[in-house]
């Protein structure tokens, strides 16, 4: 069992990026805090799921309030 790579985009205050993964399969919807954010999150879901490669790709809904963020990535996924 390898790792996943997931790879964020359309996030408004970052430029896209990589993680590394320890997940056995990703999930539709990835909530992030922000780095030091204080407790501002980013929302992102699903686009697309390499299994041969391992990569899941997720683009980016909603930024702020967990309580705001959580609705939003529910309608968008």
């Amino acid at each position: 069992m390898g790792h996943w790579v997931y790879e964020f985009s359309s996030c408004p205050d970052s430029r896209d990026y990589q993680q590394i993964a320890d997940d056995e399969e990703p999930g539709d919807v990835v909530l992030r805090e922000r780095l030091g954010g204080l407790g501002i999150v980013d929302g992102f879901v699903r686009e697309s799921v390499d299994d041969l490669m391992m990569v899941a790709r997720f683009r980016w809904v909603a930024g702020g309030d967990p309580s705001a963020v959580a609705p939003a990535l529910l309608q968008g996924s």
